[in-house]
């Protein structure tokens, strides 16, 4: 598994860190200050479920993009703010991959429910 991939869209190009291990999904983006804009992180799951999301421990608001296997965008959460904390945000079919970006990066780079995102 990657340590890093880069997302590429119609509008955008994204350097996601991976977070393939158990330790690394826990503690995601919390307890940083800040992501640059062309940056995100990506969760990395061995098979699909229900995976659930919440804002513990974060400094600034998120867009959160939920996939299936095919990589096809089943969820979205934009511009979550920190204070939704411990709100847990859940899609409505199983996913494999999570995608966090910067608030307000899923409109810029186009993202849309249903498509199936390249990495």
């Amino acid at each position: 598994m990657p340590k890093a991939v880069t997302l590429q869209t119609p509008h955008a190009t994204y350097y996601l860190q991976v977070a393939a291990d158990q330790a690394a999904q826990q503690k995601g983006l919390g307890g940083r200050m800040s992501l640059s804009a062309n940056s995100g992180m990506l969760f990395w799951f061995n098979g699909q479920q229900q995976r659930c999301f919440w804002m513990k421990d974060m400094q600034f608001p998120l867009d959160i993009i939920w996939l299936d296997s095919n990589k096809r965008v089943v969820h979205e959460e934009r511009d979550l703010s920190p204070a939704t904390y411990p709100h847990t945000y859940c899609p409505p079919e199983p996913a494999r991959y999570v995608l966090e970006l910067n608030a307000g990066q899923a409109q810029r780079a186009g993202i849309v429910p249903d498509e199936a995102l390249t990495f």
